[in-house]
């Protein structure tokens, strides 16, 4: 039976290969009983890995993907009712409310009326005396967020782009205008068929991946990806306003007013982002893990190469065979050139013989 994933919808998802990338590593038949994913993100390889009962380790620099990890890995149910939810977008009676969202983000994400309501919700979620129930409730926000945001992205102030949008191949107006009330009757329920119990001890972490103090039989590794040439948008940059929404009481101080849509500075970090110290993070990082089988994920036509990822690989495992494998095309909505994108994976383990 397929096994059913929650919908992601982050930049650069596994959602659609996960199966291909699981099968070649069984051909390897590898013996591992624990996972740690190191770039952890939309956790579309831990909970796979949950569900195919390995002993997860989860990890991502972002506290907003931390939580969503934590929920979908380490936890193992969904407390938060729907009513329950649907409580927390009204504002209580003798509560005094901030309204940093209202004010510092104006037109620039959402409209007035749901700036309004995401403060009031994000607060109201502070009351709430259940880890579980905080986890669900912020799960059911970012989701929200994301799937009434253009391209499902925080990088542009482009709230115009949503209120004007009449036809095209990117979007859907009639769920970016749903209220929050509606969105969180599809991912209530999405939690409530995900979330499950593998008997395993499984856990979240919110490092660096270089300073990730945690490893595990299997380590997989699918960083951010580099363009060769032009700008590189950050994770960060296409996600910060997540990354602040999980920071709610730290936002104003870390607003860089100088950008159009406001970028919030929490969680910005050159690791793996800067293509001048890509290659040494990434050598540092197969370094750390030398003792376990590592499998590389990365996009043939970003930098570096393929061919010196590779040999990347072999400088870090000497004397270990490199497994290399074509996984087909995929494409994302933000890339014109999806006839020539391709996913490789690259593994170094020590049950293979040269």
């Amino acid at each position: 039976m397929p096994i059913k994933l929650p919908i992601t919808r982050y930049y650069g998802s596994k959602r659609k290969l996960i199966n291909q990338i699981w099968e070649e590593i069984e051909k390897l038949e590898i013996d591992f009983e624990s996972v740690l994913d190191v770039f952890g993100g939309s956790a579309v390889f831990s909970y796979f890995a949950k569900k195919k009962e390995k002993t997860v380790y989860y990890n991502d620099i972002f506290k907003f993907n931390y939580l969503i990890g934590k929920l979908l890995i380490q936890e193992n149910k969904n407390e938060l009712t729907y009513e329950e939810a649907v409580a927390l977008l009204k504002p209580k009676a003798n509560k005094i409310y901030r309204s940093t969202i209202e004010t510092h983000f104006d037109e620039i994400y959402f409209t007035k009326q749901e700036n309004q309501t995401i403060d009031i919700f994000v607060q109201n979620i502070q009351d709430l005396s259940s880890e579980n129930k905080k986890l669900s409730a912020f799960y059911l926000l970012f989701q929200s967020c994301i799937i009434k945001r253009p391209y499902n992205l925080f990088h542009r102030n482009n709230l115009s782009m949503r209120q004007n949008f009449t036809s095209g191949n990117f979007g859907n107006k009639k769920t970016w205008e749903r209220s929050f009330e509606e969105l969180f009757i599809r991912f209530i329920d999405e939690l409530n068929n995900v979330t499950f119990e593998n008997n395993k001890n499984n856990l979240a972490f919110n490092y660096p991946a270089l300073n990730c103090p945690v490893t595990a039989d299997l380590v997989y590794i699918d960083p951010p990806y580099l363009k060769k040439s032009g700008t590189n948008t950050s994770y960060h940059s296409k996600y910060h306003f997540l990354e602040g929404l999980a920071w709610y009481d730290e936002i104003f101080e870390n607003i860089n007013f100088s950008k159009k849509n406001n970028e919030i500075q929490i969680g910005k970090s050159i690791e793996f982002e800067n293509i001048n110290n890509f290659v040494s993070d990434l050598k540092q990082l197969l370094l750390i893990h030398s003792n376990s089988v590592i499998v590389l994920s990365y996009r043939n036509n970003g930098f570096p190469s393929i061919e010196d990822l590779v040999n990347l690989m072999k400088d870090c495992k000497p004397g270990m065979k490199i497994h290399t494998i074509d996984l087909g095309q995929y494409g994302y909505a933000l890339n014109k050139d999806n006839g020539s994108n391709r996913e490789f994976l690259i593994i170094g383990t020590n049950t293979l013989e040269n």
